[in-house]
């Protein structure tokens, strides 16, 4: 079986690692790692600075990185404040239709603030929470701890172990990061677990990393090497890849920090009265790709065969570049319209017909 790029390279530090500790002079000084290198080490001494760097900002990141669970989902979050503020992604707190039976991930129920989230801490206690606010097409959301911490080795004093949060707009393409997250969910007697990556693109709305990523980690932190949050998971790029993922940045977040404390649906849809209805819901800012987060079940794209991670590429002959030119289209639209809609699903251009429904 042949590796991912990601795990040859982890495996060839530690083999390089294990080969330096054996034969290097123990008194030689480690050089200090720059947090902001885009840059790959070249030698012995180069991987050992990268591996000590990587050491202190797990070490100091790991009290912070909690699991979330609420309702049938399981997540994770980062404390970014002394009071038990925590950072997830949307979809780790939004409740799902439990009557779907159709294929695929359910379709997501309105969202309301004030919903039970359990989290548990690094240590494997747990401690109750409550939703606040998200922005699903961000796909960034807020919890609470609604509990004081009991004095341990990661919280004192009535206070809870946090991690600062960056500007994310001044990370660089190349730059080493790294992740933290419960992948595959919580596991008694397992501490997050960090894996080591760098960043591939840094866009509005989105940061994109190698590093590896798989359900449960959502919702995670992603550090510099300084130790400080500069993004949080959001998915895996489709078709999936473990090393190319997608991260919500910070300064995102940011944009709509005092109303998601206040417990808002950012971007709630407003009530459909009239025009045309096609039924999808996409990701992200909408300078981007037609990427299709979710289908609403029975609606008009659901019906003709549209699926989640599809990718919209033609709206009748004209070809679709971004979301904006999408809806741009669709505004010249009436109900009981045909339209031939073109979709790029993994290696797969597939062409489809979807006839448009009224708003209810």
């Amino acid at each position: 079986m042949i590796l991912p790029r990601s795990a040859r390279l982890a495996a060839c530090f530690a083999l390089l690692f294990a080969i330096v500790t054996a034969s290097a002079p123990a008194a030689d000084p480690v050089p200090k790692w720059d947090p902001a290198s885009t840059t790959t080490p070249e030698d012995v001494a180069g991987l050992q600075s990268l591996q000590t760097a990587l050491k202190e900002a797990v070490e100091k990141s790991v009290p912070a990185t909690v699991a979330l669970k609420y309702g049938s989902s399981n997540g994770s979050g980062v404390i970014i404040s002394e009071d038990g503020l925590i950072l997830t992604a949307a979809h780790v707190i939004r409740d799902y239709d439990p009557s779907y039976k159709g294929k695929g991930d359910p379709p997501p129920m309105p969202f309301t603030s004030g919903g039970k989230v359990t989290i548990m801490l690094p240590d494997g206690s747990e401690v109750t929470g409550k939703t606040l606010g998200i922005n699903q097409g961000m796909d960034s959301g807020m919890v609470q701890i609604t509990e004081k911490p009991k004095n341990n080795k990661y919280f004192k004093d009535g206070k809870w172990a946090f991690r600062p949060v960056a500007k994310s707009g001044d990370v660089k393409k190349g730059q080493w990061v790294m992740s933290l997250g419960h992948p595959d969910g919580p596991k008694a007697g397992r501490a997050p677990v960090a894996r080591l990556g760098r960043v591939l693109a840094n866009s509005k709305g989105f940061l994109r990393t190698d590093c590896t990523i798989v359900g449960g980690d959502s919702g995670g932190p992603l550090f510099d090497l300084n130790g400080n949050v500069i993004g949080i998971h959001s998915r895996m790029v489709f078709p999936f890849s473990l090393a190319h993922n997608v991260h919500v940045p910070l300064d995102d977040f940011k944009t709509d920090w005092e109303k998601m404390l206040a417990g808002e649906w950012i971007d709630k849809p407003a009530p459909k009265t009239g025009g045309a209805y096609f039924g999808v819901v996409f990701a992200d800012d909408d300078t981007e790709d037609a990427w299709l987060r979710e289908v609403e079940s029975k609606g008009p794209a659901d019906k003709a065969g549209l699926k989640p991670g599809d990718t919209i590429t033609k709206f009748n002959e004209t070809q679709i570049k971004s979301v904006r030119q999408f809806r741009k289209l669709m505004e010249g639209t009436k109900p009981n319209d045909v339209v031939k809609i073109t979709v790029r699903r993994g290696t797969e251009i597939v062409d489809l017909k979807v006839t448009l429904a009224k708003r209810g």
